[in-house]
């Protein structure tokens, strides 16, 4: 149902997209999508929701087959290219997502927890780098805040404003200036990226 929802969302736009249509693209009755979905903005919010978990759950770098531990600056470099990665992938339901919350306040608080949800994650992170001395920050959280924005516009300037075109030199542009970005920020070696 929720990959149906997202085509109907997508293809049809939110404002257009009917439960009928979505029922259809599912090959279910609308009944059934009412069995778990209270309507049409419960719907796209399980849509949106799906896709931010698995935007949230890339980044997981392969252990270096030496059995060494992977290093921060490979850890950030693998989240900020899975991440890219992801955005690039769902584009179009982000787009969605920018619109939407820009037409319904109850979609903007959802977009402001999932903006939330990241921050958090990478304030986390930052905080263990600081408590292990692989880092020296005075406020890893407005740290996250800045660097998790940076990336976020920079994947939606690229992508859905389409500023650059859609070609795998410009993700690995893209890539290399967000780990320049972090890394720089947080004082890491690029080298030990590697």
């Amino acid at each position: 149902m929720l990959s149906a929802a997202r085509t109907v969302f997508l293809r049809d736009g939110y404002h257009d997209a009917k439960l009928t249509g979505v029922a259809r693209e599912a090959g279910c009755s609308v009944g059934t999508l009412y069995t778990y979905f209270t309507d049409r903005d419960a719907l796209l919010a399980a849509v949106l929701s799906e896709v931010e978990e698995e935007m949230r759950a890339a980044g997981r770098p392969a252990a270096p087959e030496d059995g060494r531990p992977v290093s921060p600056a490979a850890q950030i470099s693998a989240t900020n290219r899975a991440y890219l990665a992801s955005y690039r992938r769902n584009r179009a339901i982000m787009a969605l997502m920018e619109q939407v919350a820009q037409a319904d306040e109850s979609f903007g608080r959802q977009r402001l927890l999932r903006a939330d949800g990241f921050i958090d994650r990478n304030s986390r992170a930052l905080q263990r780098l600081v408590d292990a001395g692989e880092i020296a920050l005075d406020d890893p959280e407005m740290t996250a805040t800045a660097l998790s924005a940076a990336v976020s516009r920079l994947a939606y300037v690229a992508w859905v404003d389409g500023r650059f075109p859609d070609t795998d030199e410009v993700f690995e542009r893209m890539c290399s200036t967000a780990d320049r970005i972090w890394l720089g920020t947080l004082g890491l070696s690029p080298d030990s990226v590697k």
